[in-house]
């Protein structure tokens, strides 16, 4: 979903309330010629400030590209929804936006990513694009295999009494939260390049 707001979560309700799990909000913003560095002074601040709130992953900040637009891309990670929505409501980060409004031209247009789909999402991109799905089959089986072989073998000499049903279910929920908050993190940033390679004649 995207939408344009000004500096506060505004407009639909709430990411709390209608997503659970890891967050991620991407916002790009266009910048006045000759206001860069003002507006990244801004952004060096921001990061601090939302370093400070509960639940915060990790913010990302995305250059315009040498004679391209004058668009700066945030991607900012929280760990659940309400986490986002502290911080999209504080105080902080509306004084910042106000300030960043100064150096800015047109509106700040966000859009809203939950669970794989925010780790999976292209960081710069002005649009998230997806990465082409055998690409995505292959660093899920690369995270999942091992984590798999893992949990079976600590866990099997707890399963042994259970019934053959109850079995999978206890390993599956090991494995998916694992995947999801430690594995797939750490993989799709190891494999940026694997996932997102340079078109031919292109750069990185």
């Amino acid at each position: 979903m995207t939408t344009a707001a000004s500096g506060r979560h505004t407009g639909q309700a709430p990411l709390a309330r209608r997503r659970s799990g890891p967050a991620t909000l991407v916002l790009c913003r266009a910048v006045l010629p000759g206001h860069q560095q003002a507006f990244e002074e801004i952004l060096h601040r921001l990061a601090a400030e939302a370093r400070a709130f509960a639940g915060h992953q990790d913010l990302t900040v995305l250059r315009p590209q040498p004679g391209g637009p004058l668009t700066y891309t945030i991607v900012a990670r929280s760990a659940t929804g309400p986490d986002l929505d502290a911080w999209l409501s504080s105080d902080a980060r509306a004084r910042l936006v106000t300030e960043a409004d100064a150096h800015a031209a047109g509106v700040l247009a966000t859009r809203h990513l939950s669970g794989l789909e925010g780790w999976l999402a292209l960081p710069g991109a002005p649009v998230i694009v997806a990465p082409a799905r055998w690409r995505i089959v292959v660093i899920s089986l690369a995270g999942i295999v091992p984590l798999l072989e893992a949990v079976s073998y600590l866990l099997a000499p707890h399963l042994a009494g259970l019934p053959a049903w109850a079995r999978p279910l206890i390993s599956a929920a090991a494995v998916i939260p694992l995947m999801q908050y430690a594995v797939m993190p750490v993989l799709t940033r190891a494999a940026r390049g694997f996932l997102y390679p340079a078109p031919p004649g292109g750069t990185p």
